[in-house]
């Protein structure tokens, strides 16, 4: 694979390992490949990308609230929502390369490394 890409493809051990990946992008589920991954660096990179998908969907959530309530400013919040899309979007890719046994870093929060 090109090295651009930074797309990893690996063989995920067994079925168990792709549930697991594929509950690491299903929202607070994400707690279930955190906690019962094992040792699978495959599990524990999806989970991680799970992770700050989830934190990156609380974060829109707050920024949302915070700006519904400035004078002014919360009729802005009609076209954020719009970014609630953002994480959706990401965990079907993250889906995806879950199936296609890809380790491939989700675009822009793809870096993030919370889980080691």
């Amino acid at each position: 694979m090109p090295e651009d890409n930074k797309s990893v493809s690996v063989k995920s051990g067994s079925d168990n390992d792709k549930l697991m990946g594929i509950l690491a992008y299903m929202g607070l589920l994400v707690i279930v490949p955190i906690v019962a991954g094992g040792d699978s660096k495959f599990v524990k990179y999806h989970a991680n990308q799970g992770l700050v998908n989830v934190l990156l969907w609380v974060a829109i959530f707050i920024i949302n609230i915070i700006l519904a309530f400035i004078p002014f400013v919360g009729f802005i919040t009609l076209f954020t929502w719009v970014l609630y899309f953002v994480p959706i979007i990401f965990a079907i890719l993250g889906i995806v390369n879950v199936v296609n046994n890809e380790q491939k870093p989700l675009p822009i929060i793809g870096e993030i490394q919370i889980i080691k």
